[in-house]
């Protein structure tokens, strides 16, 4: 009789999950049946387009690299330095998940507008960040940060203290245990974040929009390109990089799957 029951609850637990994957996959598609193949293969051979998401790749590949400059100490403080501060610096880090990206677009809008004393301390020194790729890395900075930082956490809770009280035992500093054991058993971790944070900073578009400025070649990124070219009823357009941008983030997540995976593993 339990059997039968375990089975039954085997069975509607994988048609829920087809039935939702089914659903998604649908619904991912369904924006390729709006064109035809020539104008889709037409549209990718648009040099427009193309800027767009290289400009996407040229930030998005900035904001990872901060991410891992800025992202590995903080990760390294969470993880190992149980205190208040690092408490209060955890709420910091983690709160732009919790927060809409349009409010983080305007924030920085506002902030670092030439109406705000820090917005005008930036522009008087020759900083700006309103309507340029500056201000475009900072917005996209903010919103995936969390993402890498959380998940080289976890990927530096999984090592074992023991290992680590050893090491000091015979002498080695924090300096060494960060670089010659933390970091080691923390790779796969490290490029599983950096996966998700390029796949978040690739595809944000709320926060970028309100402080891009919508400039061709210098501040319209992939996503923008997107709405531009829906707004303007160019479908074929809209689709062409719309459909990059799927596989673009198919292939990170495939990464980060990959990586996160082997992180499970090897533990």
């Amino acid at each position: 009789m339990n059997f039968n029951k375990n089975k039954i609850f085997d069975i509607l637990v994988y048609i829920i999950s087809f039935s939702f994957f089914i659903a998604l996959a649908l619904l991912l598609s369904g924006i390729f049946f709006q064109t035809s193949l020539n104008l889709f293969i037409k549209e990718l051979k648009d040099i427009r387009l193309w800027n767009s998401i290289f400009l996407s790749f040229k930030i998005s590949f900035i904001v990872i690299l901060i991410n891992l400059i800025v992202g590995i100490p903080l990760a390294y403080i969470l993880s190992f330095k149980r205190s208040k501060i690092s408490f209060i610096l955890d709420l910091i880090s983690t709160l732009p998940l919790t927060i809409s990206p349009l409010v983080i677009g305007f924030a920085v809008l506002i902030t670092m507008g030439s109406l705000n004393p820090i917005g005008r301390f930036f522009i008087d020194r020759g900083i700006k960040f309103v309507f340029t790729p500056q201000g475009i890395i900072l917005v996209q900075l903010i919103i995936s940060f969390p993402f890498f930082v959380n998940i080289a956490k976890t990927s530096f809770d999984s090592i074992d203290r023991k290992m680590l009280d050893s090491a000091k035992t015979i002498g080695a500093s924090s300096f060494d245990s960060l670089f010659k054991i933390i970091l080691p058993l923390s790779y796969n971790g490290i490029l599983a974040g950096l996966a998700m944070s390029w796949s978040r900073s690739m595809g944000e578009y709320a926060a970028t929009q309100m402080v891009s400025g919508v400039i061709p070649n210098v501040t319209e990124t992939a996503p923008i390109e997107v709405f531009v070219k829906t707004g303007y009823g160019n479908y074929p357009a809209a689709i062409a990089i719309a459909s990059i941008l799927m596989l673009i983030s198919m292939f990170s997540l495939g990464i980060f799957k990959y990586f996160n995976y082997k992180t499970r593993t090897n533990n």
